[in-house]
């Protein structure tokens, strides 16, 4: 699905791909007949943090561009990336807008809200000091680490670290992406889970242990409430889905508890297996 929307606006536009499989088997037999512009690049057990660090030093162009194999582009994905960074030349990171590709049901639209609520349609064009993350973000190269750390990166780590050293997050709705996943409560539970104590983990080794200290005790006591009104806020900033203030409550304090659960997991132990968890 990822790879069908946008190989031939690739083509068109010379614009190349890298894919990456952590799985060794993923992709196609005839991936190179079927999708030619692909660099199709392999790395059995490695996590998607590593998986995407690896394509972005890997990638030679001025612009690096991230989504996810779960996400359907828009038409003219590629051609809004690159109009955007000219439009925006001293920006370090673009974000394009998040739309559900998944609308089925309400458990699926709560999932989308509470990890992609901030960036679904309508967002204020301009400078912001957060953007989109891996779904649709894309990176001038020049701006860029020249390594990541051996577990790989987080796009809100590496944005976060862009905007403290003086560099400019900009959102551009033109860039659109179709966010295509749905989850039983289960196996959404235990993504949720498994993403918070990455997050957890990645964050502990960059903070003192004192730092620690206080983030598990978040964790323990107003994590799950402060989840909760983050997952409802872009429903009344945005004016959109506002019958989930009332109809997603029950799903969001679900997910907020599984991501506190997975919190306090990663600043006591670190992140374990769970980034390998995640997809």
């Amino acid at each position: 699905m990822c790879l069908g929307s946008v190989h031939d606006q690739a083509r068109e536009l010379g614009v190349e791909i890298l894919a990456v499989d952590g799985h060794g088997k993923g992709f196609p037999t005839d991936i190179s007949t079927r999708y030619p512009q692909v660099t199709p690049i392999r790395l059995p057990g490695a996590s998607i943090f590593q998986m995407r660090a690896h394509a972005m030093l890997e990638a030679r162009g001025e612009i690096i561009a991230v989504t996810e194999d779960h996400c359907r582009v828009a038409a003219d994905w590629c051609r809004q990336i690159i109009a955007a960074h000219r439009k925006w030349p001293e920006a370090a990171a673009v974000g394009g807008v998040v739309e559900n590709g998944s609308p089925g049901s309400l458990w699926d639209w709560a999932h989308f809200i509470a990890v992609n609520g901030p960036s679904m349609p309508p967002v204020r064009n301009g400078e912001h000091r957060k953007v989109t993350l891996q779904a649709s973000v894309s990176y001038k190269r020049a701006l860029l680490p020249l390594q990541f750390p051996q577990r790989g990166y987080m796009e809100w780590m590496l944005n976060q670290k862009l905007r403290a050293q003086g560099h400019k997050l900009v959102y551009d709705d033109r860039i659109v992406v179709f966010h295509v996943q749905s989850f039983t409560l289960a196996e959404a539970c235990a993504i949720h889970y498994h993403d918070s104590r990455s997050i957890a983990g990645f964050r502990s080794a960059e903070i003192t242990p004192a730092e620690r200290i206080l983030r598990l005790a978040m964790a323990l006591t107003v994590m799950t409430p402060l989840l909760v009104l983050r997952s409802i806020a872009p429903l009344i900033e945005k004016r959109r889905k506002m019958e989930f203030i009332v109809l997603g409550l029950p799903y969001f304090t679900i997910l907020a508890v599984c991501r506190s659960a997975g919190a306090v997991a990663g600043f006591i132990a670190g992140e374990g297996n769970s980034p390998r968890q995640i997809r």
